[in-house]
């Protein structure tokens, strides 16, 4: 799973919420207010902007995807 074109670490941009027992796998990228719910398995880029779920993941644009989920951001 972690071979060829996916073979090395994710990138995680700002204001992103993982959730419990989640995996995000190989050369992905998360962008910036991303929400990804419990138990989500990750191997393709989510743009920013989304709520992510299921297994496999599902992504749903939703505008302050983070809201009342991320808090103290530092500016």
């Amino acid at each position: 799973m972690n071979r060829g074109k996916r073979k090395g670490y994710p990138t995680i941009g700002d204001r992103v919420w993982i959730g419990i027992n989640s995996a995000i796998v190989g050369k992905v990228t998360i962008g910036d207010d991303v929400l990804i719910a419990p138990n989500s398995f990750v191997n393709v880029d989510i743009p920013s902007h989304s709520v992510v779920f299921g297994n496999p993941c599902i992504i749903k644009h939703r505008d302050w995807a983070t809201e009342g989920y991320v808090n103290n951001i530092a500016d």
